[in-house]
């Protein structure tokens, strides 16, 4: 049976995508310290055969109209600026990124409509998949993670009428932490044993 300490530390998902600033500053950091890898190594390459150093130099940033030199110039003051940025987000809320949060109060959908619903008003947590139509016109099947408002009788056949819902937390996010079925089940049960969660599968509304 878990503590009253344990359970007072959220059950959190949260998006680490390429989108976020500390990924992107990484990712920048590496580039840049690839750059400078490769030019030390001409240099050193180039002095030990006693050769000319400028053409190898040349060859390399001044390639495609000069798009690496301009690359390599402007990466620093991005870098720069990213680190900031990343320091300012330590500092503040990260909420924007928090997919979803279940907790003794209730549970907390991030995404494009954040809402937080108390275990009060909640009757039910289901994953299901709804039958969408894609931006680039595709037929898909979406899972989505739907907090349901209603008890099981008064559900509507539409499932978008059956409470708040967001895509299932992970999975449209690169590099991002999936979440397993069982870990909200397991997440749910500690915080509201009466709840029942469910996994419905397809449903066309």
């Amino acid at each position: 049976m878990p503590s009253a300490h344990q359970l007072s530390q959220p059950f959190v998902v949260k998006r680490r995508g390429i989108g976020t600033t500390t990924t992107a500053l990484a990712v920048g950091t590496v580039v840049f310290g690839l750059m400078v890898a490769l030019t030390l190594v001409i240099v050193v390459v180039q002095a030990i055969r006693g050769e000319s150093i400028r053409e190898p130099l040349e060859a390399v940033w001044l390639a495609w109209g000069g798009t690496p030199l301009i690359f390599a110039v402007g990466l620093p003051i991005l870098l720069l600026a990213g680190a900031i940025t990343a320091l300012e987000e330590r500092r503040e809320s990260d909420e924007d990124d928090v997919l979803l949060t279940v907790d003794d109060s209730g549970i907390y959908l991030g995404g494009e409509q954040p809402r937080a619903i108390p275990w009060g008003q909640i009757r039910g947590v289901c994953r299901l998949e709804r039958h969408e139509v894609n931006d680039e016109g595709d037929e898909i099947w979406e899972p989505r993670l739907v907090v349901m408002l209603l008890d099981e009788g008064m559900l509507p056949r539409s499932t978008k009428a059956w409470g708040p819902s967001c895509p299932w937390p992970g999975s449209h996010e690169i590099l991002g932490r999936p979440l397993l079925y069982d870990e909200l089940v397991t997440a749910v049960a500690q915080r509201a044993p009466h709840i029942q969660v469910t996994n419905r599968g397809r449903v066309a509304d």
